[in-house]
């Protein structure tokens, strides 16, 4: 079945999390991607948080999770037998991604222009925190700091305990996201026009495209947005979580036609009928009221009885579960976003992570390539690019591989 990017060949050369969501969501989707590795150390997150047997071969959980679907070649890329490899390699490829800091593929001579010299139709992508040029270009980019300085940290918490940040990295996941879309875009140009193209792509850029929301109130009508916990946007509180008698429940009701079958579904239809439920307005002015009304009513009940109740009355309501309970959902299940496939690095058994979270008519990406080890597949790439056993030792004896 193809693929969208099926004969596709990216050469990848970045690690840690932005820049390998972009190439694995390309993996997923049909292209062969070439992960090059410092031959010694690899990948940053190769053993961040592994254990074992896993830990021993390079195989922490989060790499994995961001490097299926790729090959390794491990090389020294400071070697200029290395390098040569590389110049070939790059000859017969559609992309190469990169999230060094802005200046280090230029010292290595890789940069944009250097590459565009071996393939002039080349997409290219560079990564990085704050881009590649301006007076922030070269400062440390990590997820914490990006949620920090994007605006992203002051929307999250609470005005007791301050800014909060959002406990899973999404500056980077948000920044490979738009990498990926980013080399789709140029590939679907190219198409047209048979022109490559240099795309810059900034984990800052990328948070605040995803927080537009906070940002268009605040430019368009001075609105600057305050810590509100779990409350609404819309400052309502009929929109929030809320403690029950075994757990916690999010209901968003934040809409006058809803006020109604809340009620009802709460068990309080007269409250409908109080001049302080029937507006946003009176309901933002009396917010503090409706909250602690809210909350001693939900709390004498499980959680199960206020999801019947509500979901009856039509009520936009949700549990609020953790991951192990998240992932068991029927509906997940359903849609197939957890996909299984062999587990690497000759480990028994099979691993199983998300994929990309759309289905397709034409068949779901996915693939059925393990993450690899460091280095796993530099002979085979090696092979294929027309070296020698005999070049292949004379490039470990240079100390290229």
């Amino acid at each position: 079945m193809t693929k969208a990017f099926d004969g596709v060949r990216v050469i990848d050369f970045t690690q840690v999390l932005s820049g390998p969501l972009a190439t694995a969501n390309m993996a997923l989707l049909g292209a062969e991607v070439i992960k090059i590795e410092m031959k010694d150390t690899g990948d940053q997150i190769r053993n961040l948080m592994a254990e074992g047997e896993w830990a021993l071969r390079g195989l922490g959980p989060v790499f994995v999770g961001f490097n299926c679907g790729k090959r390794s070649i491990a090389l020294d890329l400071k070697n200029e037998e290395a390098k040569k490899v590389v110049r070939k390699m790059i000859k017969s490829a559609d992309v190469v991604a990169e999230n060094f800091k802005p200046g280090v593929m230029k010292r290595l001579g890789f940069s944009y222009d250097d590459v565009k010299a071996i393939k002039p139709e080349i997409v290219y992508c560079s990564i990085s925190g704050f881009g590649q040029e301006g007076p922030a270009a070269t400062a440390g980019a990590y997820d914490g700091a990006i949620q920090a300085v994007s605006g992203l940290m002051s929307l999250t918490g609470t005005p007791e305990e301050g800014p909060i940040r959002i406990g899973f990295p999404v500056a980077d996941m948000a920044t490979g996201l738009t990498a990926s879309f980013a080399i789709a875009s140029a590939l679907y140009r190219r198409l047209s026009t048979g022109r490559g193209q240099y795309l810059d792509v900034a984990m800052t850029d990328s948070v605040m495209s995803l927080i537009s929301f906070a940002i268009n109130r605040y430019l368009i009508n001075g609105t600057e947005p305050q810590l509100l916990g779990n409350q609404s946007a819309t400052m309502q509180t009929t929109t929030d979580v809320y403690e029950t008698a075994d757990g916690h429940i999010n209901i968003s009701v934040f809409t006058d036609h809803l006020i109604p079958p809340l009620c009802r579904g709460l068990g309080r239809p007269e409250w409908a009928e109080e001049k302080r439920y029937q507006s946003e307005q009176s309901r933002v002015e009396n917010r503090l009221e409706i909250y602690e009304e809210l909350k001693d009513l939900i709390k004498t009940k499980p959680t199960d009885h206020w999801l019947e109740k509500l979901r009856i009355e039509g009520v936009p309501v949700a549990p609020v579960l953790t991951v192990p309970q998240a992932i068991k959902e029927e509906q997940v299940g359903h849609r197939d976003i957890l996909r299984t496939l062999p587990a690497p690095g000759g480990i028994e058994g099979h691993i199983t992570i998300p994929g990309l979270g759309f289905m397709a008519s034409e068949g779901p990406p996915a693939t059925n390539i393990p993450p690899p080890t460091l280095g796993q597949h530099t002979g085979e790439i090696l092979t294929e690019f027309g070296y020698s056993a005999e070049e292949m030792d004379a490039l470990r004896e240079y100390g290229a591989i």
